[in-house]
Order: structure tokens, then C-alpha cells, then sequence
């Protein structure tokens, strides 16, 4: 850059606002029973202007810490069928209280999902959404 860094102004983020994702018509009811029964989120109202926009559903935790915007929008790049767990792939990070009730919630739902735990030195821990999106979920430092 030719402008002097400390010139610029600084970004200040304050949190996560939602994570937009991008989703097939055919696999939206999938994913919303799938965020809701898996995740345990809850599905709120989206705002009506954006129905002329599309379908899709807002999915929240009930403190709304977290908020998944499912987009219907077949021509933007997102995963299929084939799609595999990827650490190293485009994915997001949650922050979870309670990796053992977590743990416990996918395996009572046969639910797949991959562990982690030596390379942060703390358990993260991948799944896959019907779409193919792969998210990870990270206890408190120190879990087990």
C-alpha cells in the first residue's frame, strides 16, 4: 500500500453478526431440520423485504449468540453431496460451553463428526450440514 498504516483507521469488531450460507431450494427444509434438530437452534422471522430476495430461514440459539442465515441461492459456489469434513477448508468456527454435552448430543443423534485434539491443544470438533458446509466447534481452553 502507498498510504502510511498508521493513517488509516483502524477496524474495531465488536463480535459475529450471522454467517450467511448459501443453500440448494431442493436441501433448505434439510437444513433447516438439521440446524434445528441437530444444532438446536430455533427458527426466527426474517425481516419480509427480504422475501423478494428469496427463501431462506434465520436460525438462532436461544441467548442469539449465533444466527445462521440459510440463503437460497443455487449459483453461488457451496458444497454438495460429496462434500467431505475439511479442517483445512472454508468452514467456521463456534465456540461451544460443553464439548462432553456436545459430544454426547451427536452421538445419540448418529451424527458424524471428527475430532481434533492436538492441534490447538484444545478438542475441535467438525461436522457436516446437509449442504456439505463443514463448521467446527470449539470448547472453553482446557476441555476434554
Amino acid at each position: 500500500m502507498s498510504v502510511a498504516a498508521e493513517t488509516i483507521p483502524a477496524i474495531r469488531f465488536d463480535g459475529v453478526s450471522h454467517e450467511g450460507i448459501p443453500v440448494d431450494r431442493d436441501k433448505l427444509d434439510a437444513c433447516i431440520d438439521f440446524y434445528r434438530d441437530v444444532l438446536g437452534l430455533m427458527r426466527i422471522p426474517r425481516p419480509p423485504a427480504l422475501d423478494a430476495m428469496g427463501s431462506g430461514a434465520w436460525m438462532v440459539d436461544a441467548d442469539r449468540t449465533v444466527s445462521f442465515h440459510l440463503i437460497v441461492n443455487e449459483t453461488t459456489l457451496r458444497p454438495g453431496a460429496d462434500a467431505k469434513i475439511t479442517p483445512a477448508g472454508r468452514h467456521t468456527a463456534w465456540k461451544i460451553r460443553d464439548v462432553a454435552a456436545f459430544r454426547a448430543r451427536m452421538q445419540a443423534l448418529n451424527i458424524p463428526f471428527h475430532e481434533i485434539g492436538n492441534l490447538t491443544g484444545d478438542p475441535q470438533l467438525f461436522l457436516l450440514d446437509p449442504q456439505g458446509h463443514t463448521w467446527e466447534f470449539q470448547g472453553p481452553p482446557g476441555a476434554k
